[in-house]
């Protein structure tokens, strides 16, 4: 059945501690959901201020975000909550008091978000009547659990029928993935603290601008809720923080008291101050820098993510970029673009790696720490167990070099179709393609992925920290969505269809995949070829272990893993297992040598001797025999017990194994994943967009000016023209010498024939003027008036001004309506008087000719007041309606009237309007004097009896 068009929405919080409401008030107006986080505030009047403030500008769905610790704020701030706010997002504190707060909130006709960082939250929160739940990841900002948001939204979305939002990692690519897995919407926060809304310190702006999605860690994890937090060295907030984890973590209090003392601490060191304040920052801040850049503000940033969602999952549902068959499976040789990822101790029997090949996906060989001579023993009997199916040797790029030498000796010799390099360079891989072996990168960063795409490099493993094993500090979200954003950047349309790219991290079945396909559709779409990398899921195959790949223990503990942990050995090097016995034993240790103020070499060298053949022992059930070396008759290694196996072993399962919990035939799982996801993209639909047009009856005219431009006497700017008002700045001058000689028309007899009675007025200074930019040939320029040039001038600053210079934005229902009044300008009249000469005169002499102007093809177009608006519109690329209005003096003020309407009525997203006369020559000059309407002192008294104007004159223009 096909899924019908649903809204993706949008969830804007604003960012905490400022209790600043602006990032909220300018989502509510861009069609999006603006909540206000007040987390970490405790001021009572602050909070009231900031809920008034978003009540009062907010035109469309307002919301708060409250701490559930602290209730009697918390029922302080929701007793009197305006009508605009229709939705609170709870974070919880225990579950004693969330019963009594939702039952609260639900009275006060609020819906309600439950913020949830584990599955047992979101159970919760399903039982006590909350209305929907929001799946924040491991990579979001401030309070988080251990499961990332691709895992925990896959999670939640299949176990509860509540609406499931996302939070952490969310940008242009993996919304759409949030889209096709059946989020309800997703939460943006740290994306947006670059946009020109937000208040942030400047020198905080500054470090955002650099972050790449590694800057940030995690404290508290021991207390059972982590806060993620800016790092940076020496940053002592930081490490107050963590201090204070370990201070609580063995108080042997409650753990509700144990939680509210654990925020309490966060909440006073909380703040975005660049050199002292702890920072609850994301790592898909490091998103922020482009999405600003491009997209200029909330709105332009909402509108993105909507229109990349529409087309991401129009272009899987086309492309069906993981379906059997598809450009990387044959590229492969394979029947499905599926890849089994090399896994130490798991991927080294040949009979594994067959069946890999059977069910139609590429395995690979994990050479690990492996000899020449025992490589030599695994290739030669891999390549003549898989014969002329092709198969891929992987191998760590960091191991001592007379071991790579040895290892890469055998490989040459046997030449597998395809190698895959962990911790390598490019000039490996190189050396590899060379030999005509295929090789893959795996590349933990944009920076690494930029340096790598220029050396050549176009086959890479985008690897999420959900993965088993040794992993990096990127979520799959964040490392994907920046990745793909970097190859769009460096590569041309033409190098794209040379790169090869496996998207590893929480892939497993059909969702997941699905989650890929709809990512990676840019990508897909310019010719690159995609493809999904399995680990933990082949673990959970039956053929893991019929061919020894595992033993039944190994899959058993994977079947009952609920969660993973990271036993972190030293800063960089952590390793993803089961929490096991094993992993708490690991923990406590290193708890230990901490509180002993161990080296961090130290640290890490007693860490990883601990690690030593713990995941033989989990894979092959199997130890080293204590007498192996000593006893000529001791056997290597001798086998362990089931309870050996469970308490000693080292279990290095992905985040994926907590989705699962049966095993099943391989066939079965790359059907799914390939074929099924291709399938539940088909099923889907573009999402739905929201109505942003806003009708409120007590304000007919609810329009925004977001952007202005303008060109006024001693002003070229905006920033000039308030500088003048508030210097109080006499812009009005006599004629200058240089426009006209105004002793020849004046005398200050108002009824003097001929005469004007006024010698001053307005006039603006030269203007540069560069008509290539406007594609607008020099030879041109003087048949043209110069109001038209002039007005695209001040277009274009307005377009700045309002953030949408350098972006894209719905130019086919974007409008311009100008208010021009004044007659015909100069050069207007300069061609009617060459036309009009020959009606007074029999012969025109050459002398007077020569001084006006050519009828030329660009002329009657050139002196048109209607092509002002035209030319505009031409020239910007608008697609909306495009007319000039003359109101005489409210010319300007009709054009903004009318403005308003084309916005009310639906029929433009957003209109160019303004006003626009440079009529300032003795024609205009002597048709005021006679009626009178000039100041004869050249000061405009408005009000007074003897009130007129200096002189004609000025151009305006905003972006409504």
């Amino acid at each position: 059945m096909r899924t019908e068009g649903r809204e993706l929405e949008l969830v804007v919080l604003s960012a905490a501690p400022l209790a600043d409401p602006s990032l909220a008030i300018a989502a509510s107006r861009a069609g999006g959901l603006g909540v206000l986080d007040l987390t970490y505030v405790r001021n009572e009047r602050v909070a009231t201020d900031a809920i008034a403030r978003l009540a009062k500008y907010g035109t469309g769905r307002c919301g708060i975000k409250l701490d559930g610790s602290d209730e009697s704020f918390l029922e302080a701030l929701t007793d009197e909550l305006p009508d605009a706010f229709t939705t609170a997002i709870l974070s919880p504190a225990d579950a004693g008091r969330l019963p009594g707060q939702v039952h609260a909130l639900r009275r006060r006709d609020l819906r309600i978000l439950l913020e949830a960082i584990s599955v047992e939250e979101a159970r919760l929160g399903e039982e006590v009547g909350v209305h929907g739940l929001i799946a924040k990841g491991h990579e979001a900002g401030g309070r988080v659990g251990e499961e990332s948001t691709s895992i925990l939204l896959q999670r939640l979305v299949g176990e509860t029928k509540l609406p499931v939002f996302a939070q952490g990692g969310i940008g242009l690519h993996t919304a759409a993935a949030c889209h096709v897995a059946g989020a309800a919407g997703v939460v943006l926060d740290a994306q947006l603290l670059l946009t020109r809304e937000s208040l942030l310190p400047e020198e905080t702006k500054a470090t955002i601008r650099r972050m790449d999605g590694s800057e940030t860690t995690c404290v508290g994890a021991e207390l059972g809720e982590a806060v993620r937090v800016y790092a940076r060295p020496n940053l002592s907030g930081v490490e107050d923080l963590r201090n204070a984890s370990r201070a609580l973590s063995q108080d042997g209090k409650a753990r509700a008291e144990v939680v509210d003392a654990w925020r309490e601490e966060v909440r006073t060191r909380i703040g975005w101050e660049s050199r002292n304040g702890v920072w609850p920052i994301a790592q898909d801040a490091a998103f922020s820098s482009a999405l600003a850049e491009r997209f200029q503000t909330v709105g332009g940033v909402l509108g993105a993510v909507r229109e990349a969602v529409e087309s991401h999952v129009r272009t899987a549902r086309a492309i069906r970029p993981l379906d059997e068959g598809s450009p990387l499976a044959r590229s492969h040789g394979t029947r499905y673009p599926i890849v089994q990822g090399p896994m130490t101790r798991v991927s080294d029997r040949p009979a594994f790696a067959a069946r890999v090949a059977e069910a139609g996906g590429l395995p690979f060989l994990a050479l690990a720490l492996l000899r020449g001579p025992e490589v030599e023993t695994l290739l030669e009997e891999t390549a003549r167990t898989l014969a002329d199916r092709p198969w891929g040797v992987g191998i760590l790029g960091f191991v001592p070099l007379d071991l790579r030498e040895e290892q890469l000796e055998v490989i040459r010799s046997y030449r597998p179709a395809f190698a895959l390099i962990a911790g390598g360079r490019p000039d490996q891989a190189l050396s590899l393609e060379r030999e005509g072996i295929p090789t893959y990168l795996h590349v933990p960063s944009p920076g690494l992925l930029e340096l790598f795409l220029e050396s050549g490099a176009r086959r890479f493993v985008f690897e999420g920290q959900e993965c088993g094993g040794h992993v990096g500090p990127r979520s799959s979200f964040v490392l994907w969505n920046t990745m793909i954003e970097t190859v769009l950047q460096s590569l041309s349309p033409e190098e794209l269809g040379d790169l090869h790219v496996l998207f590893a991290g929480g892939i497993h079945d059909a969702r997941s995949a699905s989650m890929v396909g709809a990512a990676a559709a840019p990508l897909a779409d310019h010719g690159a070829k995609v493809g999904a990398l399995l680990g933990t899921a082949y673990l959970f195959t039956n053929e893991a272990v019929e061919s020894g790949a595992v033993v039944k223990g190994m899959q058993d503990v994977a079947a009952r893993c609920e969660s993973t942990v990271l036993l972190e050995s030293g800063p960089g090097h952590s390793t993803r297992c089961a929490l096991t016995p094993y992993a708490t034993t690991f923990e406590r240790e290193r708890q230990r040598l901490i509180a002993e103020r161990r080296s961090e070499e130290e640290l890490r060298d007693t860490l990883e001797d601990m690690n030593l053949g713990r995941l033989r022992v989990a894979t092959k059930g199997v130890a080293r025999h204590p007498a192996y070396g000593r006893d000529p008759e001791a056997p290597k290694l001798t086998t362990v017990s089931e309870e050996e196996q469970e308490a000693e072993g080292m279990y290095m399962l992905g985040q994926v194994a907590a989705l699962r919990g049966a095993s099943l035939p391989m066939a079965d799982l790359h059907r799914d994943v390939a074929v099924g996801s291709s399938e539940l993209l088909a099923d889907l639909v573009e999402p739905a967009r929201p109505d942003l047009r806003v009708r409120r009856e007590e304000q007919p005219s609810d329009v925004a000016i977001v952007g202005m431009g303008c060109l006024l006497p001693k002003a070229s700017d905006l920033e000039t023209y308030w500088q003048n008002i508030e210097a109080k700045v006499d812009a009005v001058t006599e004629v200058p010498a240089d426009r006209w000689d105004v002793r020849r028309y004046f005398d200050p007899d108002p009824k003097a024939p001929d005469k004007t009675y006024s010698r001053w007025g307005g006039f603006l200074d030269e203007v540069p003027f560069d008509p290539l930019r406007y594609g607008i040939p020099p030879s041109s320029m003087r048949s043209i008036e110069p109001l038209q040039l002039l007005t695209l001038e001040v277009v274009r600053e307005a377009l700045r001004d309002a953030g949408y210079a350098e972006r894209d934005f719905p130019r086919e229902r974007a409008s311009v309506v100008l208010g021009v009044g004044g007659g015909v300008a100069d050069l207007g009249q300069h061609y009617a008087l060459r036309s009009g000469l020959p009606l007074v005169l029999d012969e025109v002499p050459e002398s007077v000719l020569s001084q006006l102007p050519e009828w030329t093809e660009d002329s009657f177009p050139g002196i048109l007041l209607n092509v002002a608006a035209g030319r505009v519109a031409n020239r910007f690329d608008f697609g909306g309606v495009n007319y000039t209005v003359d109101a005489a003096c409210a010319s300007s003020l009709a054009a903004v009237q009318l403005a308003a309407r084309e916005l009310e009525a639906g029929t433009s997203d957003m209109v160019i309007a303004g006003g626009a006369d440079t009529v300032q020559n003795p024609f205009g000059y002597l048709a005021f004097s006679k009626t009178q309407a000039l100041s004869p002192t050249g000061r405009c008294r408005t009000f007074d009896e003897e009130a007129g104007i200096a002189g004609p004159g000025s151009l305006r223009a905003r972006s409504t």
